[in-house]
């Protein structure tokens, strides 16, 4: 994983033609439409080879079972986590924005522009209600990190004044419980994924609320880039 400064880039390969990708991706390419489509239980092995036009033989090849190519689109998942900057570079702020609107503003069209990552998200979302090693995987990659975190962003912002004086803790919960259910919300249940502007405007009201209960002054505002 590889830090970045500015705008977030997906990391991974660059974007091959179809024909150039390798039989192994193209499987697992196949995996992910159909299980964000139909479900994981719901797809069969059948079905994904005949996606790829390949023999139920050929999957096995690649992919012991379906079980291990679940496994293997949560892998390829991890390729699209960002590694937080240093807290300190977080709160390096000229521009003077708030550490809500800097975490929550770039939210719409980062996931919007990794389609497959929404797509996993689905495939997550719905498969961990009946599968417990999702459910570990869910805590640990993804809530647990980030509440760790934004715990110790929030408490640097309290100690410079940037927010008022809280539980960094309680309000680092409460802050990732809004994101990932505005995540949940627009992606995995409404799925209005196209309208970047739409999404834009209707989490503006959001960050204000943030901003105007937690930061300390119009003027005084930290952090800009998102964990």
């Amino acid at each position: 994983m590889r830090k970045e400064t500015h705008q977030p880039k997906p990391l991974g390969r660059p974007v091959a033609k179809v024909d150039d990708i390798p039989m192994k991706e193209k499987i697992l390419f196949a995996a992910i439409e159909l299980f964000s489509l139909n479900g994981y239980t719901k797809t069969s092995v059948r079905q994904i080879a005949r996606a790829v036009d390949v023999t139920e033989g050929a999957i096995y090849r690649h992919y012991a079972s379906k079980e291990e190519l679940l496994d293997a689109v949560f892998s390829y998942a991890r390729e699209f986590i960002f590694t937080p900057l240093p807290i300190e570079d977080q709160l390096e702020n000229p521009s003077g924005m708030s550490v809500f609107r800097g975490l929550l503003a770039p939210l719409p069209q980062l996931i919007t522009s990794m389609p497959v990552v929404i797509k996993i998200a689905r495939i997550m979302y719905h498969e961990m209600q009946s599968n417990e090693n999702i459910r570990s995987y869910y805590l640990q990659e993804f809530v647990q990190p980030a509440d760790v975190y934004i715990e110790q962003l929030f408490t640097s912002c309290i100690e410079k004044g940037l927010v008022i004086a809280c539980d960094a803790k309680s309000l680092a919960n409460v802050f990732n419980a809004f994101r990932s259910e505005w995540t949940f919300r627009h992606f995995i249940v409404g799925r209005d994924s196209e309208d970047v502007g739409k999404l834009e405007a209707e989490l503006e009201r959001h960050i204000l609320f943030f901003e105007q209960m937690f930061s300390t002054s119009p003027n005084k505002k930290g952090a800009v880039h998102t964990s």
